[in-house]
């Protein structure tokens, strides 16, 4: 299942500083609802992954999800 995950210049630049998208990871489950995430909160930078298997749902709609897990490996799709 791929993991889609919204973040700002100054994290993914910590993310890359680190190596990984440290945990909590909160991340979306389908590309629509991460996009209108991106327009809610302003945040310009969308990240795909494949989910951790630990995921957790939230409790918001569209699928939002989170895990304690590490992501190490991910691509920069907006």
């Amino acid at each position: 299942m791929k993991g889609y995950h919204c973040t700002t210049e100054k994290k993914l630049a910590r993310y890359k500083r680190t190596g990984c998208i440290l945990p909590p990871v909160r991340f979306w489950t389908t590309l629509y609802s991460a996009k209108k995430w991106l327009k809610k909160t302003g945040r310009n930078i969308l990240l795909e992954f494949e989910a951790p298997k630990n995921s957790y749902p939230l409790p918001i709609k569209g699928g939002a999800m989170w895990s304690n897990e590490l992501v190490r490996t991910y691509e920069v799709i907006k």
